[in-house]
């Protein structure tokens, strides 16, 4: 029998029986699942999940269940329980997981926990997923029934294909690779649903996503930066000034002083405000958790190379006020108050997404830079064997702030302390992480640059100190004008013999 037949007896069987309940299918949608409403005026209406049309028995079993509501109704019960719209026909909890739970009561058991001053608000990004634009406020209406096989789906596969698959039901789901940080937080996501009594995270799940983690292995290496040069960042920048200038300034600010992409908001001082040094840029620092941050301080970042303040017009206060000032109109900075009462800004991470987006927007790349930054990769070489050729790519926000430190390894003799405080991490940190990338001729004309400094050469000789004059030949004048023994005179030289000679000074004046 044809579904739309079927459904077609069905309602019938509905209309028969008086049944304020109804069924159709879904208005407007590809959907799989069979719909169901009030026929009453303001009536409500809802997706019944668990009923499926591809499933035989399913619309059977779901005019049954609309049917029993109708009895209860007629008994003087509230009728239909539409949260079991959202159960597969006879499904149960399980005995051992508690309580079925609404999405809703998930969703807001965790937004409470990675809000302001929540136990998980500083580690709150493998939880974004029960937000209200997270993929289970998407997908799921809040007094639907959160079932098991919804949250394995979601740790098993990636979201974007997930969504895709919602559109289209012909898209195929695309796995989650389980080497990846992004699947290690989803582990850890399960495991504090389990911990706060969230009954579908069960051990099953736990034991079946820590084995996938396990038998991985280490955490794949991140993809290669493709750093781009001086000369391409500046050519990329002149094309920006004129296709947007306020992106062409935002990017100017973040490839001259080597910023994060939200440090821009958090500029404190511009160049030319200082007194002390006009071409510093002073940024407040955070600790940062996720989106959650918490200002710790500020410090001043070093602009390479000084030209690009006046080729972009940096330096030009007036101008780089208004556009910092249009910057945060656009995109305002979001702050909350925390428990300790301070202030906490809670949107750096999506701040520092819009500049992000602005070079690569997988869904979106009609609102990209249309000029496009390619940089460049070089893979290391195997001894005994010829050098790979350098691969090119399209470059991310990030690559700037890296060509920045190497740009600095290669083309100035600051110490690296001193460009460590300039792009506000460690030493350690500048050493390992922005530098991998510099190229042995990028090392060998930096080493140049600082032995130019002649640092290291041999000091010259020091002058050896005269040897000190015998006592009998000191002039008796010099001898009597000393105030007490001086140092290289000989040891001879003592108080009595000082006296003696005033006192042979004082008879030859008389005299």
């Amino acid at each position: 029998m044809q579904p739309r037949s079927a459904l077609q007896q069905a309602s019938c069987r509905l209309r028969l029986a008086a049944c304020p309940y109804r069924i159709r299918l879904h208005p407007g949608r590809n959907s799989p699942y069979y719909y169901v409403y009030e026929t009453r005026a303001g009536g409500r209406s809802q997706s019944a999940r668990g009923y499926r049309i591809d499933q035989d028995g399913d619309l059977g079993e779901l005019v049954e269940l609309l049917l029993a509501a109708q009895r209860n109704l007629l008994r003087g019960g509230p009728g239909l329980d539409w949260r079991r719209l959202h159960l597969a026909p006879g499904e149960q909890p399980p005995a051992d997981c508690g309580p079925l739970q609404t999405w809703g009561e998930i969703r807001s058991l965790i937004k409470a926990d990675i809000a302001p001053g929540g136990p998980k608000a500083k580690d709150r990004n493998p939880f974004s997923c029960f937000t209200d634009r997270g993929y289970f406020g998407r997908a799921f209406p809040d007094e639907a029934f959160a079932r098991t096989e919804e949250l394995e789906r979601f740790c098993l596969h990636t979201p974007a294909s997930l969504d895709a698959q919602a559109r289209d039901r012909s898209q195929p789901l695309v796995p989650r690779k389980t080497n990846t940080s992004s699947f290690h937080g989803v582990v850890q996501m399960v495991n504090y649903l389990a911990k706060r009594g969230v009954s579908i995270a069960t051990p099953e799940l736990r034991a079946k996503l820590e084995g996938l983690k396990n038998s991985s292995g280490r955490v794949r290496t991140p993809a290669p930066r493709f750093i781009p040069s001086t000369a391409e960042v500046e050519a990329w920048l002149d094309q920006v000034q004129q296709e947007n200038p306020l992106r062409g300034w935002v990017m100017a600010v973040i490839a001259c002083y080597g910023l994060r992409a939200h440090e821009v908001w958090h500029i404190e001082r511009l160049p030319g405000e200082s007194s002390v040094e006009p071409t510093f840029l002073q940024i407040s620092m955070f600790e940062s958790h996720g989106e959650q941050a918490t200002k710790t301080g500020h410090r001043f970042a070093l602009p390479l190379p000084e030209a690009w303040l006046e080729r972009y017009r940096l330096n030009d206060v007036v101008h780089s006020r208004a556009m910092l000032a249009e910057l945060r109109r656009r995109y305002p900075i979001r702050t909350a108050e925390a428990s300790d009462g301070g202030v906490q800004f809670w949107n750096n991470a999506a701040l520092g997404r819009v500049v992000v987006h602005w070079l690569r927007h997988a869904t979106k790349p009609a609102g990209e830079i249309k000029a496009k930054l390619l940089g460049w990769h070089h893979p290391r070489s195997l001894p005994g064997r010829p050098q790979p050729p350098p691969v090119q790519g399209r470059c991310k926000a990030y690559d700037l702030r890296h060509a920045w430190a190497i740009r600095a390894r290669e083309t100035t003799t600051w110490s690296t302390a001193l460009k460590a405080q300039a792009m506000g991490h460690s030493e350690v940190i500048h050493a390992r992480r922005y530098l991998v990338e510099q190229t042995a001729q990028q090392i060998e004309r930096g080493m140049a640059l600082q032995k130019a400094l002649d640092e290291g050469q041999r000091p010259a000789p020091a002058i050896a100190p005269a040897a000190p004059l015998p006592a009998a030949a000191i002039p008796l004048p010099e001898l009597a004008s000393l105030a007490a023994p001086a140092a290289g005179l000989p040891e001879e030289v003592t108080p009595e013999l000082l006296n003696l000679a005033r006192q042979l000074m004082a008879l030859s004046a008389r005299g």
